[in-house]
């Protein structure tokens, strides 16, 4: 409504709602519009009235126009003993119909009559959900929320993993070609984030525990075996979160569209007022349940392009791992009289005792149990929704 010839209404003094219907009547200058202030004061548009001269009033303008209708315009801040105080006059007088005047709270539809801004607002978009269409909300916020999360936390494996690399490859390259493998192994601690580091390692290790009953070929082919195992080990800790994208990628389109379907379905509902104003909340909530759908191909779209990029990456590192396990067999075949030498090294032996210490056979995997939590509680709301529409059906 437009507040022109009231009493003076800020732009938050009116109770907002998320689709009134536009009151044009009530702008015209023999309207009935009762206003109610914050501390009980009423107005007769801009002239202050008491009780008792209301009712005189109001008998007089109905014995004119039986079928005037009588807006009344109540400060948010009123309370209800102000509101009842006209309402019984009104009751009194013989009025059966009452039209409330408040605010429109939405901003993305234009009724006619009523300029307001073309701008989307992600709070008010909020405030016209029902409680599923949030729900449904907060799970695609949740999945782009572990989507960022996963890809900084690869990013910077990743980033660490290639830069001790480098250091290690810059550093043990001499050593590793005048078979000083005691000495690699010990550069190879220092880096260990790295994973052509760890492939070596492991492979020297093999070798050097093998025992002395064992020809150089039965050695080798023990940390050949070795290296294998450990390229499988690091595969599968680089390949974390890559399992939680496909699974949102999958997942988040069908989550947007089940929020779109349930916002359509609500936005058919009956309403009352001219047709243009059922045209616009029409269209609004259209707008608002489509957007669901938007945000779940946006964070599809995310999760893909994630995983691509991190599955590329991954497989670059897999390529290093295999060339790392191969160059380091060829100088085990390339130095056979240095494994004596290498068995009863010092720095060996420190290190592998560390080293078998830590070591673990447990494979990692994606734990995907806050998704997995979160996606069931949204399906359970779901389920205690469908059921309670049908018992109160």
């Amino acid at each position: 409504m437009l507040t022109n010839g009231l009493p003076r209404f800020g732009p938050s003094d009116l109770p907002k709602v998320n689709n009134p219907i536009w009151a044009a009547d009530a702008n015209e200058d023999d309207a009935i519009v009762l206003v109610v202030m914050y501390d009980g004061r009423v107005f007769w548009r801009q002239d202050p009235i008491s009780i008792g001269d209301l009712c005189h009033e109001l008998r007089h303008r109905l014995e004119r126009s039986p079928q005037a209708q009588i807006y009344l315009a109540v400060d948010a801040h009123a309370s209800y003993g102000n509101v009842a105080k006209v309402l019984v006059p009104l009751r009194s007088v013989g009025v059966a119909r009452v039209v409330f005047l408040v605010d429109q709270r939405k901003s993305q539809t234009s009724v006619v009559g009523c300029s307001q801004p073309d701008v989307w607002n992600l709070a008010r978009l909020w405030q016209s959900m029902d409680w599923l269409g949030r729900a449904d909300f907060m799970l695609l916020a949740f999945m782009l929320a572990n989507t960022g999360a996963i890809i900084c936390f690869r990013l910077y494996r990743y980033n660490t993993a290639r830069r001790d690399s480098r250091t290690f490859i810059r550093d043990a390259a001499s050593p590793l070609r005048d078979g000083k493998f005691d000495e690699v192994i010990t550069i190879a601690a220092r880096n260990s984030r790295s994973h052509v580091a760890n492939i070596v390692a492991e492979t020297l290790r093999a070798y050097a525990s093998a025992p002395p009953a064992f020809t150089n070929r039965e050695a080798i082919a023990t940390a050949q075996r070795a290296f294998q195992r450990r390229s499988k080990f690091l595969a599968a800790h680089l390949k974390l979160g890559l399992n939680t994208f496909t699974t949102i990628a999958s997942s988040a389109p069908f989550i947007g569209f089940l929020g779109t379907v349930n916002g359509i379905l609500g936005s058919f509902s009956g309403t009352t007022g001219p047709a243009y104003a059922g045209l616009a909340r029409l269209a609004s909530e259209i707008a608002a349940a489509l957007s669901l759908g938007a945000m779940g191909l946006l964070v599809s779209l995310l999760a893909v392009w994630c995983f691509n990029y991190l599955r590329g990456r991954f497989e670059v590192f897999e390529n290093e791992m295999s060339t790392a396990g191969l160059e380091a067999v060829t100088y085990l075949k390339a130095h056979p009289q240095r494994r004596e030498q290498f068995e009863q090294s010092f720095a060996t032996k420190k290190v592998f005792a560390v080293g078998n210490a830590a070591r673990t056979w447990e494979v990692p995997y994606d734990r995907q149990r806050p998704l997995l939590l979160a996606m069931w509680c949204c399906a359970l709301y779901l389920a205690y929704v469908l059921v309670l529409s049908w018992l109160l059906r």
